[in-house]
């Protein structure tokens, strides 16, 4: 399996403490199955230029590498916050792609309406670098919870979706995230993990729970979708049947 968004690397974020917490977490990974871990480590560009988190990603990188556990391959790149992205920096942010592809996880505003000029944003990024953006956690948006209708909105973009696992447990996101499953909408899965304890890989449970809903086929159709990705193919997507909104019920 892959994972497809973590923040394993010591040091750099709200992820992973130190180097111990970091090979602690991949071990978890290893024992549940997992074989590919993309490194995403959040990258906020009013914080740091890209050049400077690169630096740091590196040195981060360089302190667990020699010690990942066997069977386990490490992909770097980056959680980017789009609204921290100022214009003159597309460019440069194409080094924050998935590291060989020219994937890029994206993180919109949580609890901020969505404007147009985000859109626009986000279209001008494309055109302009030919990165294909992943929509990091989708299923934990305000305004997708809101509207799910925007799915279809970045869909017709070329927008692929990441859902995180725990959103197939957690009694607020899993109608959401198992009718966007449903539809094969999920391109990407990853834990989002940052620790140990209560954001640890959750792939058992994960898996135990789309397993009951019917829908391993669908999550074995992520993974090849990841396994592309990863291999830089390229990833064509198209509009989805809608998602209607029944009392925060989502089919």
């Amino acid at each position: 399996m892959i994972d497809f968004h973590t923040h394993i690397l010591p040091r750099l974020d709200d992820g992973a403490k130190d180097s111990r917490a970091a090979l602690a977490i991949l071990q978890k990974e290893k024992q549940q199955g997992v074989t590919c871990v993309l490194c995403t480590s959040h990258y906020y560009g009013k914080k740091y230029a890209p050049e400077q988190f690169l630096t740091r990603r590196n040195a981060a990188y360089a302190r667990i590498k020699e010690e990942v556990p066997e069977g386990v391959s490490l992909r770097l790149g980056a959680e980017v916050h789009f609204t921290g992205v100022n214009v003159a920096e597309y460019d440069e942010l194409r080094r924050l792609c998935i590291e060989g592809t020219d994937y890029i996880l994206i993180e919109f505003p949580f609890m901020q309406k969505w404007s147009g000029e985000l859109f626009n944003r986000l279209a001008d990024f494309m055109a302009e670098t030919d990165c294909v953006p992943i929509i990091a956690h989708v299923e934990r948006y305000r305004e997708v919870l809101k509207n799910p209708a925007i799915i279809n909105e970045l869909l017709a973009m070329g927008c692929l979706l990441q859902v995180n696992t725990s959103a197939f447990l957690n009694r607020r996101e899993k109608s959401l995230a198992f009718a966007l499953l449903r539809r094969n909408a999920v391109h990407c899965i990853g834990t989002d993990a940052h620790d140990e304890g209560t954001r640890a890989p959750n792939w058992t449970e994960t898996k135990a729970a789309i397993e009951k809903a019917g829908l391993l086929k669908e999550f074995e159709n992520a993974q090849q979708t990841m396994s592309r990705i990863l291999a830089n193919e390229r990833v064509e997507v198209g509009l989805v049947p809608p998602i209607k909104k029944f009392f925060g019920k989502y089919r």
